[in-house]
């Protein structure tokens, strides 16, 4: 550990008691990460990409070198427990150090070294991570919302979280401290805030240091590979290895629990005499998976890459579904809501079993006679006075013991002489004789070995003969993993054959509004109401269509319908009641809102959906009643401390006592897709001076910690100035000079998204028809969204009156290459964009492609990448094709030339590249 770290952490730990008092402050940790260069100009389409990763930037330029930034870290912090939260760096907690004994529960890297693991590429492998609705997400090491406080239990909490933009979903940890308590609590929640259903999965990760003696301690018999492949036996695998141990796990090893209820899993490091537990209730929480890197040459090069101390780790990571290939569907206005905890462990040689209460380890050493000695040892998790403890071999007690139990104290007894036979109970009880934790050796709530086939699972087997509900499950499972387009396809194939199906229908439509298909939507969900009036969802996505087609009469008959039905009332209702307040019906929205999805009742009343506060608390101000909206707004941002919509509000109400927090129009300005997310929302209500207020605003600087990279500034984001002229026509002003001011801003890294801008594009198209920037936008928007035709029309118009913009031609070239198998076209393409982007690596890399299904040469190749004008910051990919190219055409001399002295970054699941003799 770097000596400076070292410092810090022994600064930080300060003394072990805080007289029972938790306390939670800001302050800064300086630490080094790697550099990157800017993130990709190009748009990552999801027709083109693995991953849906639209509309964020991908960042796969990393650098060798690295600086220290001075990071803002949240503080929280008991008489048992320090942990240091990084909001800047996708709300990870760093570290959780256990004061007694100054070890860190989570894998504290001493930099911030980054490979490309994540979605979007960078990734760096340090304490816990969030991961909601796909693994390494999108936010994870950029800024998140955050929030702190204290509660009136003497409790101190720190909330991170975010709204992502691809979905529009939230996710939300409120990590707690509490007096007397070694338990790290974590709140969780997440909340689908759009307008349709997504597909999500939940993973929390923590990195966990491990040494060659350090023990996975996970209550199992089997373990499962993703996507149920093969079954095998844990801790000793079916090649006799076992995989407790991390010394043996070779080239790397992850896997899944399978047939086990526990709540419980952990790893204990004998070198450091210290571990940690993560706990959860299995009905809330029930999937558990570990994954190593492994300790080959090939883990000491991930190690290396990923850490300045060739230090490794572990993951334990805790899920909602069986495996990382399950998704599940969350619903527009469902939260789902759980609680998971971590726990020390410190001094007792392993981890056997754990709850709330405590951590207890057994273990047996054999004794020459036959007989074993019985290590065991106790954490408590709080002081626990006049406890008794009993260890029983099932007819005697071996001990009984009245102890009082401390957190700061390790209890551990050793038992000698012991039958060997025999198996032992252990049982801790509070002053009231109340069983606080009881455990049998090897006893644990799993399913027995003769109930579990092992080896190559079965594979379901494909119908044949395929009927309506294959083509739904095949359409469904696509959508599961984002493959909308092909998704799309299938419904449409089942639909050709049951052109009748109602079933298919609706999936078509509802999967056609999230695609913004909103006539072909209309049409679809009109057919699948013919055959089911009474069904709720085909009226709400229906409504939703409606509404974008701009027939607010349709709509609202549709909506009202989904209003009525119990499953869509809230989503319904939210819909209808935003419909009336831009209707200059506030009085009749509120009324609606109280009665479908109700923001307030009674002073104890746990509101579950925040959309439906936020617009019931904005619509309250609007219609001048100021108190209930103040009151509305304090008593929410307790429950919903990250919410900027609330707190903009609360601004605006004079609300004054809001939880700790960023400052406002800072954090605004830092991603002005948070401005864009308040304007909508404001839209939607047909608040328009107050989305035009906040277009207005003059925000501060922001230092580059707090900014994701390549975020514009809002004074030069272009989206941002088509809304304000938008606004200021919904007002009856002109929005002439704003959407001239929008058509002359920077376009780099501008990827639009969110429905709502097709309406504010096509109106500034409307006021000048000439405006390249608007008709690339809208072509951009279209193609996001598998819109082909009008995407390329619209990029082809921009081309004409501004050739210059960047990403263009790469854009229109990876759509004739790959969408309408055109290469030669497609080269053409390329070859204009190389003459306005030079540096566009995608360019090359297309042009590579469309000369390679011409029948270019390799030598030809080569040369064409060879003029990529910056060679010594040449992207990995570029480098790869490169190299490629010049081994096709027999030179390796000039391949392991351009790759000696270079520094790649490595690619998870990508080898690397090396020179060839």
């Amino acid at each position: 550990m770097r000596p400076a770290l070292l410092l810090w952490i022994l600064f930080s730990i300060g003394a072990l008691k805080l007289n029972g008092q938790v306390k939670v402050w800001e302050g800064t940790m300086p630490l080094a990460a790697s550099d990157e260069g800017p993130p990709d100009e190009n748009p990552n389409f999801d027709a083109f990409a693995e991953l849906e990763d639209y509309p964020y930037t991908m960042r796969q330029d990393i650098r060798p070198t690295e600086t220290v930034h001075p990071w803002h870290a949240l503080y929280l912090e008991n008489e048992y427990l320090k942990c240091t939260i990084l909001p800047q760096l996708g709300g990870h907690i760093y570290t959780c150090v256990d004061k007694i004994n100054g070890k860190s529960m989570f894998y504290a890297n001493p930099s911030f070294k980054k490979a490309i693991i994540a979605y979007r590429g960078a990734w760096s492998a340090f304490g816990e991570e969030f991961n909601f609705p796909i693994s390494h997400n999108w936010v994870t090491i950029s800024p998140v919302d955050w929030a702190y406080g204290t509660a009136a239990d003497g409790s101190d909490s720190v909330t991170v979280g975010n709204r992502d933009r691809v979905y529009g979903m939230d996710w939300t940890v409120e990590i707690v401290l509490r007096p007397g308590s070694t338990l790290l609590e974590e709140h969780v929640t997440l909340s689908n805030h759009s307008d349709a259903r997504h597909h999500f999965f939940w993973w929390n990760n923590a990195g966990i240091e491990v040494w060659n003696d350090s023990t996975i301690c996970y209550p199992m018999q089997f373990t499962i590979e993703d996507g149920a492949t093969n079954i095998d036996t844990w801790p000793v695998n079916s090649k006799g290895v076992n995989l407790s141990f991390f010394k043996n796990h070779g080239s790397g090893f992850e896997a899944f629990a399978y047939g086990s209820s526990e709540t419980f899993m952990g790893v204990y490091s004998p070198h450091t005499g210290s571990g940690v537990v993560h706990w959860a209730d299995f009905n809330a929480v029930p999937s558990k998976k570990v994954f190593s890197w492994g300790t080959d040459r090939n883990a000491l090069d991930w190690g290396n890459r990923l850490s300045d101390n060739h230090s490794a780790y572990v993951e334990v990571q805790s899920g909602l579904f069986k495996d990382q290939t399950t998704f599940q569907f969350l619903e527009p206005r469902q939260s789902i809501r759980f609680t998971e905890f971590w726990m020390p462990v410190r001094g007792i040689g392993t981890i056997t079993r754990a709850n709330l209460n405590g951590v207890v380890a057994m273990e047996r050493t054999p004794q020459i006679a036959g007989e074993i000695t019985l290590s065991v040892g106790f954490n408590a998790n709080r002081a626990i006075p006049a406890a008794r403890i009993v260890l029983s071999d099932g007819e005697k007690n071996v001990l009984d013991e009245n102890v009082s139990l401390d957190p700061a104290v390790t209890w551990t007894r050793q038992i000698a002489e012991l039958p060997a036979d025999k198996s032992y109970t252990f049982l801790l009880a509070d002053a009231n004789g109340e069983p606080l934790l009881k455990h049998t050796e090897g006893v644990y709530d799993e399913l027995p070995r003769d109930r579990v086939k092992t080896g190559p699972q079965p594979r379901v087997q494909a119908s044949k003969s395929r009927d309506e509900g294959d083509f739904l499950k095949t359409g469904t499972d696509l959508e599961l993993h984002a493959d909308y387009l092909k998704a799309s396809d299938a419904y449409q194939a089942g639909l050709a054959k049951f052109p009748s199906s109602a079933a298919l229908l609706k999936a078509a439509g509802r999967l056609a509004v999230s695609l913004c298909r909103y006539q072909e939507a209309s049409t679809l969900l009109g057919k699948a109401e013919q055959r089911a009036p009474s069904d709720a969802e085909i009226h709400y996505y229906r409504g939703i269509a409606e509404n974008a087609l701009d027939h607010p009469a349709e709509a609202r008959t549709d909506l009202d319908a989904a209003h009525s039905s119990p499953s869509f009332q809230a989503a319904g209702g939210l819909l209808l009641a935003e419909l009336m307040a831009r209707q200059h019906d506030a009085a009749g929205a509120l009324k609606l809102l109280e009665a479908s999805c109700p923001a307030s009742s009674s002073a104890d009343s746990q509101p579950q959906d925040l959309r439906c506060i936020e617009d019931t608390a904005a619509l309250d101000r609007a219609t001048g009643d100021l108190a209930a909206a103040r009151n509305l707004v304090l008593k929410s941002l307790q429950r919903f401390p990250t919410s900027l919509f609330l707190r903009n509000e609360a601004a605006k109400a004079s609300a004054h006592a809001v939880p700790a927090g960023p400052d406002l129009d800072r954090h605004l300005a830092a991603n002005t897709s948070r401005i864009l997310d308040l304007v909508l929302q404001y839209n939607r209500l047909g608040l328009y001076a107050d989305s035009l207020e906040l277009l207005n605003r003059s925000y501060p600087a922001v230092a580059p910690e707090d900014r994701e990279p390549g975020a514009p500034l809002p004074a030069r984001d272009p989206l941002l100035a088509y809304y304000r002229g938008y606004c200021r026509e919904k007002l009856g002003l002109s929005g002439i000079a704003d959407y001239a001011a929008a058509s002359r801003m920077p376009l780099l890294y501008i990827f639009p998204s969110e429905p709502d801008e097709i309406a504010v594009l096509h109106r500034a198209l409307a006021v000048n028809a000439s405006d390249a920037s608007a008709h690339f936008l809208l072509g951009t928007l279209y193609f996001s969204k598998g819109i082909l035709d009008p995407a390329l029309e619209e990029w082809k118009l921009a081309e004409s009156l501004d050739p210059k913009i960047p990403s263009l031609q790469a854009s229109m070239g990876r759509v004739l290459l790959d969408v309408k198998k055109q290469p030669a076209e497609a080269a053409a393409e390329f070859q204009r964009g190389l003459q306005m982007e030079p540096g566009n690596a995608a360019l090359y890399l297309g042009l590579n492609q469309a000369m390679k299904q011409t029948g270019e040469s390799p030598a030809q190749r080569a040369e064409m990448l060879e003029r990529f004008p910056d060679q010594a910051n040449m992207p990995g990919r570029l480098v790869r094709a490169l190299v490629g190219a010049l081994r096709d055409s027999g030179r390796d001399a000039e391949a392991n030339a351009v790759l000696a002295h270079r520094y790649l970054p490595r690619k998870e699941g990508e080898a690397p590249l090396v020179s060839v003799p």
